[in-house]
């Protein structure tokens, strides 16, 4: 597949000056904060005010992750209709009544795990949505050479949520109570609607009759077409996949674990995911020096390694309570660089080789793929951790998460190199 082509880019003046950039990239770190505050929120609220176990946070994850599956693609064939922005507007509003809900379920007495089941597909099929539209979004606003530095922002944004989202989470569940937890989120989302809304960009209409502008279902199809018959794009697909699977897995079980047989509490859980996510921060500033120093596939590989290789350390903890507590950081601070820096370059990588009027068809197939795993291992895990133990459960992801890596090292390597041409490590 030949690179992408553009419509006509704005002037070169910078991102610091490309407004329309600011707001949503600011928009974008508000959404985060919250989302990451919830994140934290929602299992902590299924565990204490219900009192449940693993499985059933795991099936609470895992329908928040659901609309991976079902919505993702259909999120493709709206926002290469619509207009991009509308629909980052609306899918906000929606995420913010949606969990709205949650406190008036609490102070009624009336939640439930089916009632915050049906939620939590709520929010997550509005996020499908947004995450599809603000990556298909981003090339209309910035220029395509801009791309990496972009991503980069937008990285460092979802770093910094990582950092502040869950102990700001941790602290006001502590303090205020779970429920409280996701109405800051609800403000969250609001605020990040009135960001967007001054975006002041607008995109062209679409107009005509061509396939790429009308809605079809067999447009879906085309898409995995697409991704299927660009040899790198193959790649990723398959490894972002597996990865996922395993992360969602860890995440899961951690949580369970943390509180259960690490006995920390809710600011103790946020906390290590706080100071474990400065990992993913310093992974967002050094993700363009390391592509220009090692190129992209070295790039890639050795970021998705060091990624994949964290969860081991998880496998040492269940000691002294301090040393687990710095196995835990340390764990989530190698994970959160190494993913960054990978998915710093792959995001640009999409963005730069996949034509502008099938981005969101695209990008919708391969969140599909890639993002299909999370509520998968969402609920598988919850369910092996009841089964074998949560030591155990990780310890057994933890090393699939290595087999894939090993399995992306030695097979994709060639098929990554065919892409050090491309501008997007530049």
């Amino acid at each position: 597949m030949e690179t992408a082509p553009r419509t006509a880019p704005p002037p070169r003046r910078g991102l610091w000056r490309n407004y329309d950039f600011l707001k949503l990239w600011s928009g974008e770190t508000v959404a985060q904060i919250g989302a990451q505050v919830t994140q934290l929120a929602l299992p902590l609220l299924v565990l204490g005010v219900l009192d449940a176990g693993a499985s059933e946070v795991g099936l609470v994850t895992g329908m928040q992750l659901l609309p991976a599956l079902c919505v993702t693609p259909l999120a493709g064939l709206l926002i290469d209709t619509w207009d991009r922005r509308r629909i980052l507007l609306s899918v906000n509003l929606g995420r913010a009544l949606a969990l709205a809900v949650v406190p008036v379920l609490y102070f009624a007495d009336a939640l439930s795990i089916p009632a915050l089941c049906a939620i939590a597909f709520v929010v997550g099929a509005c996020t499908a949505v947004f995450e599809v539209a603000y990556i298909a979004y981003l090339p209309v606003i910035v220029r395509q050479d801009d791309l990496v530095e972009a991503n980069s922002k937008l990285q460092a944004s979802y770093s910094v949520s990582q950092i502040g989202g869950p102990g700001l989470g941790g602290l006001l569940t502590k303090s205020l109570g779970a429920w409280f937890a996701i109405l800051a989120n609800v403000a969250s989302y609001l605020a990040a609607f009135v960001v967007l809304y001054l975006i002041r960009h607008r995109e062209p209409a679409r107009t005509g009759n061509t396939a790429a502008n009308r809605p079809r279902f067999s447009d879906i199809f085309t898409s995995f077409g697409l991704l299927w018959r660009h040899r790198v794009l193959r790649v990723l697909t398959f490894q972002a996949g597996w990865f996922n699977f395993c992360e969602q897995a860890v995440m899961t079980l951690f949580l369970v674990y943390a509180v259960k047989e690490l006995h920390m509490d809710a600011g103790g859980v946020g906390t290590v995911l706080a100071l474990g996510a400065l990992g993913s921060l310093l992974g967002a500033m050094a993700a363009k020096p390391l592509g220009d120093r090692l190129g992209f596939s070295s790039t890639l590989v050795v970021s998705m390694g060091v990624a994949s290789s964290a969860p081991l350390l998880l496998v040492l903890t269940g000691g002294s309570d301090w040393s687990s507590f710095l196995l835990a950081v340390l764990a989530f601070g190698i994970y959160g660089f190494g993913l960054t820096i990978y998915n710093v370059h792959v995001v640009a990588f999409r963005q730069s080789v996949i034509p502008l009027d099938v981005i969101g068809r695209a990008t919708a197939a391969y969140r599909m793929l890639t993002y299909g795993p999370f509520p998968l291992g969402a609920l598988i895990s919850g369910v092996l951790g009841e089964r074998i133990g949560l030591w155990n459960a990780i310890s057994t992801i933890a090393v699939i998460s290595v087999i894939g890596w090993l399995a992306f090292a030695l097979v994709g390597r060639k098929s990554l190199g065919s892409a050090e041409h491309t501008e997007q490590t530049s």
